[in-house]
């Protein structure tokens, strides 16, 4: 079998003092961030009538009453209700007074917390997003839903992808459906695409330079700290996304590692950057999304673990397929919407490689809408769902698998025969 390894790359982790140095940084980091988070509370918790300022991240009508979630400037989430007849609010600032539920404890504070409002003001502050999501808004109908508010379905769906916002109710149950919930939830994936689109843009111009300036420089890795600046750049423009952060500190080592002459393809390095995000963000270890997508990544490092070797032909077809069948028993443990159309999920990411670049471009010069009639007629598409949960005991035994088959071959063939039987069940259950 041929290795991809270069025979001059070391392990970032070679002995069990470097196992010790780097468990006391990440104890010392986690403690502080902790800490920081802990007097954040503290400070919320011993006002009796609370005053925030906060972003409206979603709002949806449940029953008589409408549903808040909230995002102040301290990163912390919050929920509240109103049975007041609210214009719609999403993406606007608002200021809450109220009291904190008395089941907010610190716990559930890193989590969400509920605020029993008395008043919700809207404040004249605006989302330096804003005139970022009316652009492409103003490029997609209008249409009108349930009576709560008019909704741009398809400029839901492409801020989410390029500005990482909340997608409506509809978007998000056709994603569920095809099982491409992932292409909403801006992570390495689209970093991967915008990154080879950047270095492809840059590399014809760095070239000119390179030859009149600095022939001695590097083009690798001059142009990709340039992508990795713009990609943090991007990175504050989504506001720590869970998921892109992932991403990005996933790139960040990746380009350390690389220039150190550090084994990339390390599951030691995917689980320290994982642990250095938890221990820098501690609120991180609740998100979803941030799960996902580390799971994502996780089941990539096994099949090129595995079968790394192979053409970069099959690899690309090979890849996607086996990543979507892992990540099944994962997802559904989460979200339980499943359909026979899942099965085109490998076949629609391949797709998107092209679609996300070429409606950002689209969108860019102003003619995002060219594909809105396909796509509705898609979004509007009858599907046949039924409901598919992964059990406590299932999804344990899939996790133990997985990380046993970081060091045994069969054993990775035995997740992968686990996903391939959970997928059929999933279609016996449709049938």
């Amino acid at each position: 079998m041929k290795t991809i390894h270069s025979p001059l790359e070391v392990d970032l982790i070679s002995s069990k003092k470097d196992i010790l140095y780097i468990s006391i940084l990440l104890i010392v980091i986690f403690c502080l961030s902790l800490y920081y988070e802990f007097y954040k509370y503290q400070q919320l918790s011993q006002t009796k009538n609370i005053n925030i300022n906060a972003k409206v991240l979603l709002q949806y009508k449940k029953n008589d009453y409408f549903v808040l979630k909230l995002k102040d400037s301290n990163g912390a989430v919050f929920y509240t209700t109103s049975r007041d007849d609210l214009i719609d609010l999403r993406g606007r600032f608002v200021r809450i007074y109220g009291i904190l539920n008395k089941n907010c404890n610190f716990l559930s504070y890193l989590k969400s917390c509920y605020i029993i409002s008395f008043e919700i003001s809207l404040l004249h502050k605006k989302d330096y997003k804003d005139s970022l999501i009316r652009y492409i808004d103003s490029q997609h109908s209008i249409l009108h839903f349930d009576g709560a508010f008019d909704v741009n379905l398809l400029g839901s769906l492409y801020n989410a992808i390029f500005l990482a916002t909340p997608i409506d109710k509809e978007i998000r149950e056709f994603s569920a459906s095809l099982g491409i919930a992932h292409l909403f939830a801006i992570s390495g994936f689209h970093l991967g695409i915008l990154s080879f689109v950047l270095y492809v843009f840059l590399l014809p111009l760095y070239r000119i330079l390179q030859n009149k300036y600095f022939s001695y420089r590097n083009e690798f890795y001059d142009l990709n700290m340039i992508i990795l600046c713009i990609s943090f750049l991007y990175l504050i423009v989504l506001d720590f996304s869970p998921s892109f952060l992932r991403s990005f500190t996933m790139f960040a080592f990746g380009f350390f590692v690389l220039y150190s002459g550090i084994r990339l393809l390390s599951f030691k390095l995917l689980f320290i950057c994982a642990a250095f995000i938890i221990a820098l963000f501690p609120k991180i270890f609740f998100s979803i999304g941030f799960w996902l997508s580390f799971g994502g990544v996780f089941y990539i490092y096994l099949y090129l673990h595995y079968f790394g070797f192979l053409s970069k032909v099959k690899t690309f077809f090979l890849l996607n397929i086996i990543v979507f069948l892992n990540m099944l028993i994962v997802s559904h443990y989460f979200f339980y919407t499943f359909s026979v159309y899942q099965v085109f999920s490998p076949l629609l990411t391949i797709m998107f490689i092209a679609f996300y670049p070429l409606m950002l471009f689209m969108h860019i010069i102003g003619f995002g809408g060219i594909l809105d009639f396909t796509l509705m007629l898609l979004i509007n598409y009858d599907f046949f769902n039924v409901e598919l949960q992964t059990p406590l005991w299932l999804f344990s035994i899939f996790l133990i698998v997985s990380i046993a088959a970081i060091f045994s071959k069969k054993m990775y063939y035995f997740v992968i025969l686990m996903s391939i039987l959970y997928f059929l069940y999933g279609i016996f259950l449709v049938i």
